[in-house]
C-alpha cells in the first residue's frame, strides 16, 4: 500500500522538530569534517563548526495535513478522535480527549513586506488550512461539535 501524501505548510510552531534522515546525515558529515578541520588548524578551524550548527538550526517548521491526521512538531491529531472544532477570529481550536491543537493565523510566515499584504497572505493561508482540517474532521468524526463554523 502506498504512503499517502501529506500536504505541508510552513507554520512557526513552538515544538522541537526532529531531524529528518537527510538533514541528520548532512549534520553528521559536516560535524565530522569540521572537527577534523578544527583539530588541524585549531584557532581558525573552529569557524568550520558554524556549518553543522547552521544545518542543525535550519530545520523547517511545518504543519502536515494528511487524510486521517495532522502533524505539527511532536503533536499528532487523529481526526476520528476530535470532539469539537471552534473557529474564533484568528484561531481554529481542535479539541480531542488528550488535549487540544490550536491553529493560529499569525504563525503562518510570509515573504510580503507591506502590512496589508502580510495580513492578506496570512488570512489566505489560514483559511486554506482551516478548511482542509474542518472538512477532514467532518468526514472522519461526523459527531464532532462545530462551534463558529457554518455546516
Amino acid at each position: 500500500m502506498a504512503q499517502p501524501q501529506l500536504a505541508s505548510f510552513k507554520y512557526s510552531h513552538d515544538d522541537e522538530v526532529p531531524l529528518e534522515p537527510g538533514r541528520r546525515n548532512a549534520f553528521i558529515v559536516t560535524l565530522a569534517i569540521a572537527l577534523v578541520v578544527a583539530v588541524l588548524g585549531f584557532p581558525v578551524g573552529l569557524l568550520a563548526l558554524i556549518v553543522p550548527l547552521i544545518v542543525y538550526l535550519s530545520r523547517p517548521k511545518k504543519l502536515y495535513v494528511g487524510p486521517r491526521y495532522l502533524i505539527c512538531g511532536r503533536q499528532i491529531v487523529y481526526y476520528a478522535n476530535v470532539v469539537s472544532l471552534t473557529l474564533e477570529g484568528n484561531e481554529l481550536r481542535v479539541q480531542f480527549p488528550g488535549g487540544a491543537f490550536v491553529l493560529e493565523r499569525e504563525r503562518f510566515p510570509t515573504n510580503a513586506r507591506k502590512p496589508e499584504k502580510i495580513a492578506f497572505n496570512k488570512d489566505q493561508k489560514f483559511s486554506k488550512v482551516a478548511k482542509k482540517i474542518i472538512s477532514k474532521v467532518q468526514a472522519a468524526a461526523p459527531d464532532a461539535e462545530l462551534i463558529g463554523i457554518a455546516p
